[in-house]
């Protein structure tokens, strides 16, 4: 009998069968590799700098409410947003914060987010995140370093929806009191790649698949922070466009893992 993935040694069946089963079977496979994480990713080993990896999750469960606080409501943020707990989903080795129209909402686009602060708020470190996200016009993401209350906010992997169309662009903005400074890195962000923050005394960098694209070092902050990670419709509060007729009808931030190394 034929199986995903494979086919029978079976030479009764006629060859016309074989090759459509031969096909199938390459259609299966071409599956796998678009909605799983590829093997063999690891995040990168502990350094001098950072010495100890205190968290690292690959999203093969359901996520734990100690850890990650999921989004409900409107965000102050990105006024025609909604977000929803139920559009964060881990499944298939990933983690996946969608957005499509959803008829709990009365059709509206509805989007999501999720916090760590609950488990990890720490003064310097280094975050990793390997991620991807499909093309979709309208549809922005955004992983972030924030702390609990006021003050400095470093939006380190953030994509405003009027560049989803293409998902080439990559932000990364320190923003305090009413100053943003910027960096911007271009790739295809629809395949997967990795991206590293490390924050250490008076300097943050960014680095994309190892190479650094992002170097701060004035107005660094120096109190505890935690990782977010969202996605949105329209505005992100500075720039973006809605979802239009050529939006796919579901699409989701992918992220395969989560790491994160305490400073030394």
């Amino acid at each position: 009998m034929w199986k995903p993935g494979g086919i029978a040694d079976d030479r009764r069946m006629p060859r016309s069968q074989r090759l459509l089963l031969t096909a199938l079977a390459a259609i299966v496979a071409a599956t796998a590799l678009l909605v799983s994480p590829a093997a063999g990713a690891t995040p990168p080993p502990p350094s001098s700098r950072f010495p100890k990896m205190i968290f690292y999750r690959q999203f093969k469960l359901p996520l734990k409410p100690h850890t990650w606080t999921l989004y409900q409501g409107k965000p102050a943020c990105c006024k025609d947003s909604l977000w929803a707990k139920s559009h964060v989903v881990a499944k298939a080795g990933a983690l996946r914060i969608q957005t499509y129209r959803d008829p709990l909402f009365g059709n509206a686009w509805v989007s999501g987010g999720v916090s760590m602060a609950r488990l990890v708020n720490q003064t310097y470190g280094r975050w990793v995140v390997r991620f991807r996200m499909p093309r979709g016009t309208g549809v922005g993401m955004d992983v972030a370093l924030r702390p609990s209350g006021g003050g400095t906010v470093v939006d380190w992997i953030e994509e405003s929806s009027d560049h989803g169309a293409l998902r080439n662009l990559e932000t990364a903005t320190l923003h305090y009191g009413s100053t943003r400074v910027h960096a911007h890195v271009r790739a295809d962000f629809t395949t997967w790649h990795t991206m590293t923050l490390a924050w250490v005394p008076g300097q943050i960098t960014v680095r994309l698949d190892g190479h650094l694209w992002a170097n701060y070092r004035s107005h660094i902050p120096s109190s505890p922070m935690h990782l977010t990670m969202q996605t949105n419709t329209g505005t992100n509060g500075f720039s973006g466009t809605l979802p239009n007729s050529t939006t796919p009808r579901k699409l989701a931030l992918q992220i395969d893992y989560v790491a994160v190394y305490k400073y030394r």
